[in-house]
C-alpha cells in the first residue's frame, strides 16, 4: 500500500510581497504548488492584451462558515470495508492536517437512498410514546463509529448536522417510505419527539449535533418522477407553511424542553427551485424568525434558477444564514461514476464560486466516498463522489472533484470573510476573494478555456503580478 497524496500548507513569510499559487488542471496538477512576488505596476510588461483582476478589501460580504461532506450509510459502509490503515488515510485526505480542512459532517437521520435499505427508528407499528425507539445497526457499526474517527483526526472542530428523509410509514398519510406521502398530522408532536430521542441517542454515544433542518427535500415530490414505491426515494412530502408552524409550535419548544436548544434549526434543504418563495413563507413570520438560522440549500437544478434568488432573500432576512448543505455530480446523467472526470472539477469549483458570491456561507458535499458504481444506494439512485472506493483492491481515489473543493476548503478557514474583486478582459475564467482569519488573502480563479490565460492581479496594498493561468485549470493564489 502506498499513499504520497497531501494538501500542501502554506505559510506567511518574511517577504510580505511574496504568494503562492497551487493549481490543479485537467493536464494532470493536482495541488501543485509555485509563488511569486507582487511589483509595482509600472515594472509589469503589459504589451500583450491582458485581463485584470482587481482586490477590493474595502466591500465586504459573508463569512464563511467552512466546508464539508456527508456520512451516509453507503459513505461510512465503504469506508469501513477498507483497512485501518488505508480507511485512516482516506479520512485524513479530508479532516487531518494535511487534509482539506473539511469542518462539517452532515450525516442523515435515519435511511436514506444511500443506504442498503429503507429504515427510520420507530420500527415498531404505533409506538406513539416511542418506547421502542432505537438506533439502527447501520448507526453503530459505520456512522457513528467513522464520524467519532473524524472528530478524533479534526480534534473535535467538526460541526455536525442532520435532517430524516422518512418517518416510519405507519407515521404518514401513506404507508410507505416514498415521496407522495406527508406526516400524519395528529403525529406532528410526536415527530418533535422523535428529534430528542435522536439527539439523546447520538449525545449518549458521544456526539453532539450543530444543526438540524425538519426534513431533506420537503419538495421533490413535484420534480422527481414517481415510477413505483421500489424506485422511489424516501421522503416526507411539507409546505412552507406547515414546515413554519411545525418548527413554531413543536420542534423548537421541544428542543429546548429536552436541553436541545443550542441546536440550530435551518429550513427548506431543498433547491433553488423553492427559493425565495419557501423562506418567505417562513421568515415573515417574526416567531420563525426569531427561532431558525437559516436557509439550507442543495445545488440540484442550480442552471435553470439564477442565484439572484439568493441575493433576494439575503436582502430581505439578512441576519439569516445561507447555507449549500447537498451537491454531487453524475444524478441524472447515463454515467454515474467518471473517473478523472475534470468537467465535474469544474462544476464544483464554478458552483462553490457562484454561490459563496451571493451569500453563501458553506458548501457541503453529498457522500465523501462511494464505491465505483457511485453506490450503494436502494433505489439504484448512483451518483459520482470526490473518492471513490475499489473494497476489493482496498484502495480509494481522488477524484478531480476532492482536488475543487480542496482549493476552498483547504485554504478559506472557517472565519474567512469574502471581499471584493472587479475584473477587466477575462471571458470564461470565474473568481472569488476571500480575507482569512490570519490576515492572509485568498483569491481562487477558475480557467474554464482551452488554453492558458495571462492575467494581471493587481492589489492595491502589494501592488500587481501577472499570473499565467493554465487551460482547464483551478488555481488558489495565497498570501499576507
Amino acid at each position: 500500500m502506498t499513499y504520497c497524496d497531501e494538501a500542501p500548507n502554506v505559510n506567511r513569510t518574511a517577504n510580505r510581497f511574496k504568494y503562492f499559487l497551487i493549481t490543479s488542471s485537467k493536464s494532470g496538477l493536482f495541488f501543485h504548488v509555485s509563488n511569486g512576488i507582487y511589483k509595482k505596476s509600472k515594472t509589469i510588461d503589459k504589451s500583450a492584451p491582458l485581463g485584470k483582476i482587481t482586490i477590493n478589501r474595502k466591500n465586504v460580504y459573508q463569512e464563511i462558515y467552512g466546508f464539508g461532506g456527508a456520512v451516509t450509510d453507503s459513505a461510512a459502509m465503504k469506508i469501513h470495508d477498507l483497512t485501518l490503515e488505508v480507511s485512516e488515510h482516506l479520512l485524513r485526505s479530508y479532516f487531518g492536517p494535511h487534509g482539506i480542512n473539511y469542518n462539517f459532517i452532515r450525516t442523515p437521520m435515519g435511511g436514506c437512498d444511500f443506504s442498503t435499505r429503507p429504515y427510520a427508528y420507530a420500527m415498531e407499528e404505533n409506538d406513539t410514546s416511542l418506547h421502542h425507539f432505537e438506533l439502527q445497526i447501520e448507526d453503530y457499526l459505520y456512522k457513528i463509529p467513522i464520524i467519532k474517527r473524524a472528530q478524533k483526526i479534526k480534534k473535535g472542530e467538526i460541526k455536525l448536522l442532520t435532517a430524516p428523509w422518512s418517518a416510519n410509514p405507519w407515521m404518514k398519510t401513506k404507508k410507505s417510505w416514498t415521496i407522495d406521502t406527508k406526516l400524519r398530522p395528529e403525529y406532528r408532536q410526536l415527530w418533535a419527539n422523535y428529534f430528542v430521542k435522536f439527539f439523546e441517542a447520538y449525545r449518549h454515544s458521544g456526539l453532539e449535533f450543530w444543526a438540524t433542518t425538519p426534513q431533506n427535500e420537503p419538495e421533490n415530490y413535484k420534480y422527481i418522477p414517481i415510477t413505483n414505491d421500489n424506485m422511489s426515494i424516501n421522503a416526507m412530502a411539507w409546505t412552507a407553511e406547515e414546515e413554519r408552524d411545525w418548527i413554531i409550535n413543536n420542534l423548537a419548544p421541544t428542543l429546548k424542553k429536552n436541553n436541545f436548544g443550542h441546536i440550530k434549526i435551518f429550513i427548506m434543504d431543498d433547491t433553488r427551485l423553492s427559493v425565495p418563495d419557501w423562506p418567505k413563507t417562513v421568515f415573515e413570520d417574526k416567531r420563525a424568525r426569531n427561532i431558525v438560522s437559516g436557509t439550507a440549500v442543495h445545488f440540484y437544478f442550480d442552471h435553470f434558477i439564477s442565484p439572484s434568488v439568493l441575493d433576494e432573500i439575503k436582502e430581505l432576512f439578512p441576519e439569516q444564514l445561507i447555507l449549500y448543505t447537498e451537491a454531487c455530480a453524475g444524478v441524472f446523467e447515463d454515467q454515474n461514476v467518471i473517473l478523472g472526470s475534470w468537467k465535474r472539477a469544474e462544476l464544483y469549483a464554478a458552483n462553490i464560486i457562484e454561490n459563496m458570491s451571493h451569500w453563501v456561507s458553506t458548501w457541503i458535499d453529498w457522500n465523501i466516498a462511494l464505491d465505483t458504481n457511485g453506490g450503494p444506494n436502494w433505489i439504484k439512485n448512483f451518483v459520482d463522489s470526490p473518492i471513490i472506493i475499489n473494497s476489493t483492491a482496498n484502495e480509494f481515489y481522488k477524484q478531480p472533484m476532492f482536488y475543487a473543493i480542496g482549493h476552498f476548503s483547504k485554504y478559506v478557514p472557517p472565519g474567512s470573510k469574502r471581499i471584493g474583486t472587479k475584473s477587466e478582459n477575462i471571458a470564461n475564467i470565474r473568481k472569488i476573494a476571500f480575507s482569512t482569519p490570519d490576515g492572509s488573502t485568498v483569491l481562487v480563479i477558475l480557467n474554464l478555456n482551452e488554453e492558458d490565460k495571462e492575467i494581471l492581479i493587481h492589489d492595491p496594498k502589494k501592488g500587481t503580478t501577472k499570473l499565467k493561468i493554465l487551460a482547464k485549470s483551478l488555481n488558489t493564489m495565497k498570501y499576507w
